[in-house]
């Protein structure tokens, strides 16, 4: 894989004068990326290759829309060969610049090709999906659950392939993994703590359900309540999640696809919440990387092993005062590193610079938490309001059941855990969430100013790194007084 670094580093400038070139070079990092061995690579590797990676897919990008070389004007049909095999959404304002460089006819099937529906071309819907977006943002309960966006039969809009769909350039399989980058900024805080390094903050799994007749492609993921199917389209389009990768269990065949798409129906019916415990081996309370276990086990394939653990001695520490201790850790990493899966696709959505600033984020965090000490007295008053509340619903008292009204939980389904992990955890996320929006920022404006930055200048950029250090001043993680 090394030969891929070094194609990487070459002058993107000089590549896209030619083409041909271009998009040779294109294929050729496509192709090492999908064959690299990542159990045999490691974990911190691969994560570096991948950011890199997208580092360079959003600079190639950026050169043939903004300054597109001659070519691009008059040979359309090898400009969409090449911006097809970089399979990178376009923005807004890059579709603008595109749609001036290609045919009204190869603009449409670019964006076909991106899940965007063009107007006009009803021969392309297969291709685009369902064009259909959901206000869902990942592990957070919605206003639209399964019962009520199953009755748009636009929903199950896909390329058939197989036993799945073919969508955004990917072909989907019952059980496949998908390593995501979702776009709750915050979200993720116990993979940033755990060994190896982290390569998602979560996991989720393609699976076809029917209803009416009607199949549907989605995502299965956990949520605060338990497991639910998202529209495959709005669990991958950028409001969704900025990054995913796609893994197939090499053990998997056509027989296996029935059984996973009910199994997984199953999971969607009958777990109850969400489970702090990934090594908990109760069905009815789920981690999300637990589902894709019990989903492949049950199934008859060879479930992932752990291979993560909260190791560091201050880590483990620190989350024991908040009653967490389950430090065998079963990780979205794991997946990858086990060698029942081979890489089976990605999806990019074009956006480094978040990628970037939760990378950098997480870095910092995973520092502090191994160097200092957690106070939970100082926690911020919502945090014991939140902890008076989950003693109230597990105790099933008429004041716990119409805060549970409110919540939309019960006794039943709260998330197995310590409470008081439960009580701040999202207001943990949304500190850290404001902390990567203001790092974000600053990436922009690094990278504004740099025709071809690099990833390592970038993330051991003094001034970056000072942004993140001051902007991470967590009250209940205070510094050492000595």
């Amino acid at each position: 894989m090394q030969n891929t670094n070094l194609s990487l580093e070459l002058s993107i400038a000089r590549k896209v004068t030619d083409p041909h070139e271009c998009l040779s070079w294109v294929t050729v990092v496509n192709d090492r990326y999908r064959a690299l061995d990542r159990p045999r690579q490691g974990a911190a590797q691969v994560v570096d290759l991948k950011l890199r990676t997208i580092l360079w897919r959003s600079r190639v990008l950026e050169h043939l829309l903004t300054r597109p070389p001659p070519w691009a004007r008059t040979n359309p049909a090898l400009l969409t060969g090449i911006l097809t095999a970089l399979n990178i959404y376009l923005t807004p304002s890059q579709q603008e610049l595109t749609a001036g460089l290609l045919s009204p006819a190869e603009f449409a099937g670019l964006l076909a090709n991106q899940g965007i529906t063009p107007e006009g071309h009803p021969e392309l819907w297969q291709t685009s999906g369902p064009g259909i977006n959901l206000n869902i943002v990942a592990n957070r309960s919605s206003s639209w659950p399964f019962r009520k966006w199953r009755r748009n039969s636009r929903f199950g809009r896909y390329e058939p392939s197989g036993e799945g769909v073919r969508y955004r350039g990917v072909d989907f399989l019952p059980g496949d993994v998908l390593l995501a980058n979702v776009n709750l900024d915050g979200n993720g805080i116990y993979t940033s703590l755990s060994d190896p390094r982290s390569f998602s903050s979560h996991s989720a799994f393609f699976a076809v359900l029917e209803y009416a007749g009607d199949r549907f492609p989605v995502v299965i993921e956990t949520y605060e309540k338990g497991v639910r199917p998202v529209p495959l389209n709005v669990f991958l389009g950028p409001r969704f999640c900025s990054y995913v990768e796609v893994y197939r269990h090499q053990q998997y065949s056509e027989p296996h696809a029935a059984t996973i798409n009910e199994i997984a129906a199953e999971f969607v019916e009958n777990v109850r919440g969400y489970n702090f415990d990934s090594e908990d081996k109760d069905p009815t309370y789920m981690s999300c990387t637990a589902v894709g276990r019990f989903l492949h086990q049950r199934a008859g394939l060879t479930p992932a092993r752990t291979m993560s653990k909260l190791h560091h001695p201050k880590i483990q520490t620190n989350l024991s005062k908040l009653g967490y201790t389950y430090f065998d850790f079963f990780a979205p990493v794991d997946f990858l590193l086990n060698d029942c899966f081979s890489f089976a696709g990605r999806i990019d959505n074009n956006q480094i610079d978040r990628l970037l600033a939760r990378e950098l984020v997480d870095q910092e965090f995973r520092r502090q938490f191994m160097e200092r000490e957690l106070d939970p007295g100082r926690f911020s008053f919502p945090y014991q309001l939140n902890r008076w509340g989950l003693s109230h619903m597990r105790r099933n008292t008429v004041i716990g059941r119409a805060i549970g009204l409110v919540e939309g939980f019960d006794q039943h389904n709260l998330p197995r855990g310590p409470d008081d992990l439960l009580a701040v955890i999202k207001i943990a996320e949304k500190e850290i969430g404001a902390v990567i929006a203001k790092t974000r920022t600053a990436i922009e404006e690094t990278m504004s100013g740099h025709e071809n930055p690099d990833l390592a200048e970038l993330m051991n950029n003094p001034e970056l790194n000072s942004v993140v250090e001051r902007s991470l001043n967590l009250s209940w993680l205070p510094r050492n007084k000595h």
